[in-house]
């Protein structure tokens, strides 16, 4: 009865938004300010009808109703409360669902806040947000639906995917799509203001946190995405430039670019038409992202199953295309720059270059992820491109942005002083060049490797230095102490050292990336029993392997011994157990790897196979320097979003004469 309720609920969601839609727009054409909040209130409407339908599914598997297909499909009698519960999200039909929840949920929270400032754009915003999550529910009650029922409903269901029972995959998917679905409230703010005809950049200031936090979802979903691979796929990596995670850093890519190039629309008034598009082709980045994976298009680790939905998918993402585009065209000459770049030598010309570099790698990456698809439908043959190409042609770009964050803050808009920008460079070069010599002389001697981490190294002393001398400054002139002219300093502009604190997150990454792509070695053996073998500096000894109970009902467990030493004078370092587990029914077995070493130099083992009861076994050994340095860096970039997103100061408007509206407006 519960989950019929929230079928229902769904249909009645679909309904409000319709209603929401049109009452939005007839409330413009007839300047009815009743029509445009009856709009507004069916739009938070939709909200608690889709979490009604959630509840429903997940009543129908917390109770173990399998007459529900969706119930059978992702659970089982042996599956855990706590992965009932996560079930809602994973497979398609129910992970459509919960992207509905959220999409709702963000426009219930957009319609909450007061719109005095902004109102002539409450009906454009409520119609672009609602028809998009029309279209999801849709989806959902045609195409996907998760109330289905069987006629004849079985015993009991296949439980969840072997693969998703993850802390990181349970976490990521609803990280993931938080941050998908947040930039449909900056896309309904940008297209709301082409439509009214503004000139100012009032739809970005109304916009920016919602934009700060899909960036920092998606950048969170990413980098728990990278730990579920590392943790559960049994590869001894964390990024193998999978579709799946492809797609969503394209869209990571083109939202950090709009970030840095809103912020010239801010300060100078330029760059207008390009932020439009920046946030057209962010957005709908994320809607063919989508219909790929969806569609089962592109082979992915992790990609949903052959389905109809990709051509769905695409065909609305055309539809959103091509009417932005011909508002866009509409409105290029009322878009038009208050101001011209005065010196490529300046914030503004850095800011540009690194745009060309955010844009060009995101369409580097889209390209090489899609080129499969081109081959086959050209040649009937797929052609995949692999990690190469993309470290080849991606890395490169990824590397000169890296050395861009350091030289960024260092230069003054409209103009910048050469002399001082290199009297402030002097010590991070020192401190580069150093760290080169050292590397050099007492690591393996890669020139490349060696010279990325020494410009690592000059950026982040380089942002470093920004902190200290705003202390300094503060020191001198307030006669604080140094925690507490820090405290204020940040306090007093958090927008910007919070995002020098994501700089430094983000060369974090990069040191832990090049450690592991460059430095990491791997080590396959076949031993017998408490026969050795060495890997890097470390000599593991097999000491047999077993039978153990296995975490979940549902799967058989064998688990293998290894004793680690060090390589060098015997000293015992640990011991470490990977293990295989079987899941019979879904007939699928996972390599979980075990760890040990230390925070700069991880060691991961698993059990790639055995022979004869144990007799001989075979294991392979990645030792991966630095790693540990990406999560590291993860957390320092979380904190650096806080640190900017926290009690963020509301910006100034630049104030422009606006069009004359083709469209009535609503009355106040």
């Amino acid at each position: 009865m519960i989950t019929d309720v929230g079928h229902i609920a769904l249909i009645i969601s679909c309904v409000a938004c319709l209603y929401a839609v049109v009452a939005s727009l007839l409330g413009v054409r007839r300047n009815d300010e009743r029509l445009v909040q009856s709009g507004r209130t069916a739009a938070m409407l939709v909200f608690p009808l889709v979490l009604a339908a959630c509840i429903g599914l997940w009543y129908a598997l917390l109770t173990f109703d399998f007459s529900v297909k969706y119930v059978a499909d992702v659970s089982s009698l042996a599956t855990p409360l706590f992965f009932r519960i996560t079930a809602l999200w994973g497979s398609q039909n129910g992970s459509i669902l919960f992207w509905n929840l959220l999409l709702s949920a963000f426009i219930f929270a957009a319609m909450l806040r007061s719109w005095k400032e902004d109102k002539e754009l409450l009906p454009y915003v409520t119609a672009v947000v609602c028809t998009v999550t029309l279209f999801f529910i849709a989806i959902n009650l045609v195409a996907a639906n998760p109330f289905t029922r069987f006629d004849f409903p079985p015993t009991d269901g296949r439980g969840l995917n072997p693969l998703l029972r993850h802390a990181g995959m349970i976490i990521h998917p609803p990280m993931l799509y938080a941050g998908y679905t947040s930039f449909l409230i900056p896309f309904g703010f940008c297209i709301a203001s082409l439509a009214v005809g503004r000139r100012d950049n009032l739809w970005l200031i109304k916009s920016r946190r919602w934009t700060l936090v899909g960036w920092a979802f998606l950048a969170s979903g990413l980098l728990l995405g990278a730990r579920w691979a590392h943790d559960v796929l049994g590869w001894g990596g964390y990024w193998g430039w999978d579709p799946s995670e492809n797609m969503p850093f394209v869209s990571w890519l083109f939202a950090t670019a709009f970030l840095h190039s809103a912020m010239i629309q801010e300060k100078r008034g330029m760059f207008k038409n390009w932020n439009v598009l920046l946030m057209a082709v962010t957005f709908v980045s994320i809607f063919f992202g989508t219909s790929f994976i969806r569609s089962g298009l592109l082979t992915s680790v992790h990609a949903f199953a052959q389905s109809n939905l990709g051509p769905m998918f695409l065909g609305f993402m055309v539809l959103i295309l091509a009417g932005t585009i011909i508002l866009w065209f509409k409105r290029l000459d009322t878009l038009r720059s208050e101001n011209k770049l005065d010196s490529w030598f300046s914030r503004e010309g850095i800011f540009l270059l690194q745009n060309v570099l955010f844009v060009s790698t995101a369409l580097t990456i889209f390209l090489g992820t899609i080129f499969p698809t081109i081959t086959e439908a050209i040649s009937g043959v797929k052609i995949t491109v692999g990690p190469p190409f993309y470290n080849q042609v991606a890395g490169p770009q990824l590397a000169l942005l890296v050395i861009l964050m350091g030289i960024a803050p260092l230069l003054a808009w409209r103009k910048a002083n050469a002399q001082a920008i290199g009297r402030m460079s002097i010590i991070p070069a020192i401190a580069a060049v150093l760290s080169l010599i050292v590397l050099l002389v007492t690591g393996p001697g890669q020139i490349i490797p060696s010279l990325c981490l020494a410009l690592c190294v000059y950026t982040f002393v380089q942002t470093l230095l920004e902190y200290g001398r705003g202390v300094q400054a503060r020191v001198r002139t307030a006669g604080e102490s140094i925690p507490t002219a820090l405290w204020h300093l940040i306090r007093r502009n958090q927008r910007r050292y919070g995002g020098y604190l994501i700089h430094i997150g983000i060369v974090l990454i990069a040191v832990g990336t090049i450690g592991k792509g460059f430095y990491g070695t791997d080590v396959i053996r076949n031993v017998k029993l408490n026969e050795s073998f060495s890997a890097g500096r470390y000599t593991f000894t097999y000491r047999g392997i077993s039978n153990v109970t296995c975490e979940f009902s549902d799967c058989q467990s064998v688990q293998a011994a290894l004793l680690v030493t060090s390589a060098s004078d015997g000293g015992l370092i640990g011991a470490v157990f990977p293990h295989r587990d079987s899941y019979p029914v879904q007939q699928y077995t996972a390599t979980l790897a075990d760890i040990t070493g230390s925070f700069n130099e991880e060691v991961y083992v698993i059990l790639a196979g055995w022979e004869s009861a144990g007799t001989t076994a075979s294991f392979q050994v990645y030792v991966n320097p630095l790693i540990n340095w990406i999560w590291l860096g993860g957390i320092v970039l979380i904190f650096g979003f806080l640190i900017a997103f926290w009690q963020l100061e509301p910006g100034t408007v630049r104030r422009t004469a606006q069009l004359p509206q083709t469209v009535g407006a609503p009355s106040k």
